[in-house]
């Protein structure tokens, strides 16, 4: 269910996010209201408010924790992006050493491979199929160019090796932004946190089980709080998915010769 969640647009997200926090909010307060009729009511009024800061505390460090994650997560891909395409830049560059014929075939191996992240690569990562198995068109047809050109002048030598560096660092980039592609909040921290925060919206209802009134404004408060955590972790969880905050590969884009 989360990630049918996430799969959407970042509006739909906040939206979905909230009307799920919401609707657990509602089912606690119908159950306390129920339960404020019978005789256990007293018995749960005397539960202490202390109750609420333990709650609150793991619930918070929990969503801390995931947080710095995600964002962490976020920086990483662009920063794999932005090193893919530098390194994919330099070697273009380093091309210029060579004759025509190798930079030309140089240039269409590295149009095949942007060509290739656009329509096979970037697809697969946003449905979390991408795989390291198959290497990449182009790139390792430009790697195989480079190492059978036999160099006759000491600059093509050292723009050859530095080349053939640049894309072993454009490769290494792909592999990087791939595995992070599949990674995502596992099933059991969601269950953590809505436990959590179940736990917390219960233990509120129960303080105040005597006053509805409050006992709706608190959970509506809380609910509301929660709501905003969740959205922001779901927007931020799977920054090369099909939905909230996706990283697109403008940087590649950009690069691509003519």
């Amino acid at each position: 269910m989360i990630l049918w969640i996430e799969s959407h647009s970042t509006w739909m997200i906040v939206v979905l996010a909230f009307g799920l926090s919401y609707i657990m909010a509602i089912i606690i307060f119908v159950v306390a209201v129920a339960v404020s009729r019978r005789p256990i009511a007293s018995d749960l009024k005397a539960t202490s408010p202390v109750m609420l800061t333990p709650l609150s505390v793991v619930a918070g460090l929990l969503i801390v924790f995931l947080s710095s994650h995600v964002w962490s997560n976020l920086d990483r891909a662009n920063a794999y992006i932005a090193q893919e395409a530098s390194a994919i830049r330099e070697c273009l560059i380093l091309a210029d050493a060579f004759p025509d014929d190798i930079r030309t075939e140089l240039g269409r191996s590295v149009k095949d491979y942007l060509h290739f992240v656009e329509v096979e690569d970037w697809p697969a990562m946003n449905e979390s199929r991408a795989s390291l198995r198959p290497l990449p068109s182009g790139l390792t047809d430009a790697v195989r160019t480079l190492l059978s050109f036999v160099t006759t002048q000491p600059g093509q030598q050292l723009a050859q090796q530095r080349a053939v560096v640049a894309l072993e660092q454009a490769l290494e980039a792909r592999r990087g932004r791939i595995m992070l592609s599949q990674t995502v909040i596992a099933p059991i921290q969601w269950i953590v946190i809505f436990t959590l925060a179940a736990l917390v919206l219960l233990t509120i209802a129960m303080v105040h089980i005597d006053r509805r009134a409050t006992v709706a404004i608190n959970l509506f408060i809380f609910s509301s709080a929660v709501a905003a955590c969740l959205a922001l972790l779901m927007v931020c969880d799977r920054p090369f998915a099909a939905g909230g905050n996706t990283v697109e590969p403008a940087a590649l884009r950009e690069i691509s010769p003519e």
